[in-house]
């Protein structure tokens, strides 16, 4: 067992030096940090500030060029759409999204959002570990380096929480131990995310984008005290901590950088002044976003082609007039016979690019519509009602649509569900998650599946761990219900 589990660790070494090598040689400039011929797991990598640049610029490039949770047909975007009631699947025989679509997967055929994140989690910890203990980097790049890594850890745990439920968390570099760990209660999950984006917050620059070589850049696609400080926002918004919601987001809503873009049509652009944090594309096969891919239809092949329509539970749910069903909605006509309509994510306007075109858009993670709706929420259940029909006003405005006045909580709850739906949709999962901290998953799937031809079951709340996950390590127990 301990020599399999080598072999997986030596793989996950040498493919992220891989990663490494090619940040060194300048494959996106904004992820340029020099010439470094050294792998993870070389403790020659941590002696020169180049060299512990390159490790952390290469975990973005891995991130970026991920077929699956932040990128590719694998996303969390795409399956957790497909997932709760935003994306429809026309092909059914595609496994992995009939499996997402219909709700039923079983260990042998679970995502591969465990593995990625767990991959990221390790490669986090041995590069803290190894620029923690380095006597040779300049401070300022040992330390904004390490608060990096301390966020993507604690953007990680934090999907992995909402996803599995309890999992094991590993905070050291020893994976000899850490395939020996068993499920870590959520609470104490939820209390480390928070300690690293505190930590993260108070030491990432402020009010800048610099990249791993002290450069302040005007792409917004390294993390800075904003982006923890947003990503605050939304753990403290899921614990159930309004007053640190409300102040986290408002934090962000007050400062003059970020503003709610005009015009829908430029939300997503790289270096959109709403965005809080993008990712750079990397892939060769996308070029621009993969996201812009699979989510616009403009051909005939399109189920084949893995292209997702969206549903009509969430396009009939837009208001008359609203502009984010007019800009950020599109429809595709067949040509075959008989005819049929279908709708589609429009929020990247370009599906594809030749391979000398220059990526125009970004896939976003995080930006300041979101801030407003935590906002709205966190003041709702503090009884500011006023404040929280303001927030959703201006978001609501910002789409066309009338402002709201203070009702009942309980109505406030309502709207502000709808305009996270017609917001956030085809975003990071949102919507899922969105039902499922609430307490709403449970009717709203049962509904949703008799639709679309399946059935629900509340364990299907949380994923399956992989088979091979459990295999390796004994002490990690299955998803209650797989």
């Amino acid at each position: 067992m301990k020599k399999s589990l080598s072999i997986n660790i030596n793989r996950v070494l040498l493919l992220f030096s891989v990663c490494i090598l090619c940040a060194g040689q300048g494959c996106k400039k904004a992820l340029d940090v020099g010439p470094s011929k050294v792998t993870l797991n070389d403790l020659n990598v941590y002696s020169t500030d180049g060299g512990a640049q390159s490790v952390v610029a290469g975990l973005y490039m891995r991130m970026s060029n991920s077929g699956a949770y932040y990128n590719g047909s694998g996303s969390l975007s795409l399956l957790l759409g497909l997932a709760s009631d935003e994306l429809v699947n026309p092909n059914l025989n595609n496994q992995s999204n009939s499996a997402a679509y219909l709700n039923n997967y079983t260990a042998n055929t679970s995502p591969a959002f465990w593995t990625e994140m767990y991959r990221e989690i390790f490669i986090c910890n041995l590069a803290i570990k190894g620029m923690t203990e380095s006597k040779l980097l300049t401070s300022t790049v040992k330390q904004q380096l390490i608060a990096e890594l301390k966020f993507i850890r604690a953007f990680n745990y934090f999907y992995a929480v909402n996803l599995y439920g309890d999992v094991p968390m590993p905070l050291t570099d020893d994976y000899e131990l850490n395939n020996t760990l068993s499920r870590t209660p959520a609470s104490e999950v939820y209390r480390q995310i928070v300690n690293d984006l505190l930590d993260a917050q108070g030491s990432l620059p402020d009010n800048k984008y610099v990249n791993g070589s002290g450069i302040v850049g005007t792409e917004r696609v390294r993390p800075n005290k904003q982006v923890a400080t947003a990503m605050l926002a939304r753990v403290y918004l899921y614990l159930g901590d309004w007053k640190n919601a409300e102040a986290q987001a408002s934090a962000l809503i007050g400062n003059t950088n970020y503003l709610l873009e005009p015009n829908l049509n430029q939300v997503f652009l790289k270096g959109s002044r709403e965005v809080i944090w993008q990712l750079q594309p990397v892939s060769s096969t996308y070029l621009n976003t993969a996201d812009g891919y699979f989510l616009i239809i403009n051909n005939n092949s399109f189920a084949t082609n893995g292209q997702l329509p969206l549903s009509n539970l969430l396009t009939q749910s837009f208001q008359t007039g609203d502009n984010r069903a007019i800009n950020w909605t599109g429809k595709y006509q067949t040509t075959t016979t008989p005819s049929t309509a279908y709708n589609f994510a429009f929020k990247y306007k370009i599906s594809s690019l030749s391979a000398s075109g220059a990526a125009t858009e970004y896939p976003t993670i995080l930006r300041l519509a979101e801030q407003y709706l935590i906002r709205a929420e966190a003041r709702a259940n503090q009884e500011n009602l006023n404040g929280a029909a303001e927030d959703v006003s201006t978001v609501r405005r910002r789409a066309g649509l009338e402002g709201i006045t203070a009702s009942d909580k309980l109505t406030m709850f309502s709207v502000i569900e709808r305009e996270r739906k017609l917001e956030l949709f085809s975003e990071w999962g949102h919507r899922w998650f969105d039902l499922k901290r609430t307490g709403r998953l449970n009717a709203v799937m049962t509904a949703v599946s008799a639709v679309k031809g399946s059935s629900w079951a509340e364990y299907k709340s949380l994923f399956p761990v992989p088979v091979n996950d459990i295999l390796a390590n004994p002490n990690i127990t299955q998803t209650k219900g797989y």
